[in-house]
């Protein structure tokens, strides 16, 4: 059940039916990932978005910067490490070589023959962690230049612009608020025909100045019915149809019934 119950709670039912308030189904304000500005915004309040779309983009010079920074101190890393495993596989074949020879060559040869290869090993978990690292600042950057394009998590259209293109933006800013395009009816049932709702169930929505009629399925409930007006609350999810569910305006009121399957 949404949070905000808008213009239901200030609606007078009337006796031949009950009155429903068209709601997306979903509603999201992108914000601003981190300090930066804003560079790109391209999209206007009623353009249509897709899943994915980049909205708006960040200035991602400095971040690019850095991973250019992290991708070659990775490059060298590995380099480094591929290094230090040739010259622990040297002290391997060595320190094998003298132990062969273990009564020819003498202990103390053979010692720091033992002695070279651990510190090549040591050498080689060194490197290895220091990549690990170099890995781990590249992932980070990369996903810094990701986190900057701003993009829309369902399809559905930009219903508010909080910034233009150019804005030093904070943490958290909002950018622009985006609406679904899967829509919900909201409406208020009685309480004496609270004994017909339940989830599931099939309800049809009549936009009457439109001329429009729709069916839908009950998808959420409130728990408890209102104190003051003896109404429970309840939204139903409508049926797609051929776009004109999205030509209607959030907020357009419409009469609901329960209907059978």
């Amino acid at each position: 059940m949404r949070d905000d119950e808008g213009p239901i709670a200030s609606i007078t039912v009337p006796a031949e039916g009950m009155v429903g308030v068209l709601v997306p189904e979903a509603e999201v304000v992108l914000t601003a990932p981190g300090f930066a500005r804003l560079e790109r915004l391209d999209v206007q309040v009623g353009d249509r978005v897709r899943e994915g779309d980049v909205v708006a983009a960040l200035d991602v010079r400095e971040e690019r910067h850095e991973l250019a920074a992290a991708t070659a101190a990775w490059e060298a890393s590995k380099a480094e490490l591929e290094r230090l495993e040739l010259e622990l596989q040297k002290a391997r074949e060595t320190r094998s070589d003298s132990e062969q020879l273990e009564g020819v060559v003498a202990g103390v040869e053979l010692r720091e023959h033992r002695y070279a290869e651990r510190l090549a090993a040591a050498r080689k978990r060194s490197a290895s962690a220091s990549l690990r690292q170099q890995r781990s600042t590249v992932e980070d950057a990369s996903a810094k230049i990701v986190e900057a394009q701003l993009r829309a998590p369902f399809a559905g259209a930009i219903s508010r612009r909080y910034v233009d293109a150019g804005a030093t933006l904070e943490l958290g800013k909002p950018v622009v608020q985006l609406i679904s395009d899967a829509r919900l009816v909201r409406f208020a049932v009685p309480e004496e025909r609270s004994a017909a709702l339940r989830l599931g169930g099939a309800v049809q929505v009549e936009f009457v100045d439109e001329g429009l009629k729709v069916r839908g399925e009950v998808a959420a409930i409130a728990p408890e019915i209102d104190a003051g007006t003896r109404l429970l609350f309840a939204e139903a999810r409508l049926e797609p149809g051929d776009g004109f569910l999205q030509a209607l305006r959030v907020g357009t009121v419409g009469q609901v019934e329960f209907v059978e399957r």
